[in-house]
């Protein structure tokens, strides 16, 4: 049996190539997009139950995703042409952080 993500990334693949995506591109946009799926799991529990969750966990869970999550983001914009990351709320995003 095919898990979730493999599905899902079949599924995006498949729309962004009926769309006119070239198929490779499509596929790596689809891998991007599914390779998050247990990082949004987590952040859409978080929403759902917000209260069933330990300071600790929500600590735990959003540093995953801010750790994961954003490079594949970035990654599949670039791939869609939608261009690359912009610092659009001027928080330095685009500059290495101090030790």
């Amino acid at each position: 049996m095919e898990s979730m993500q493999t599905i899902v990334t079949r599924r995006i693949a498949a729309a962004l190539n009926a769309s006119g995506t070239e198929a490779e591109v499509a596929e790596q946009i689809a891998f991007h997009l599914a390779d998050c799926s247990d990082d949004f799991e987590q952040i859409l529990k978080l929403y759902r139950e917000p209260q069933s969750l330990s300071d600790e966990q929500v600590q735990t869970l959003v540093f995953k995703f801010l750790a994961h999550v954003p490079n594949h983001v970035a990654a599949a914009k670039k791939l869609a042409g939608f261009g690359p990351i912009e610092d659009v709320f001027g928080v330095g995003v685009l500059e290495e952080d101090e030790d």
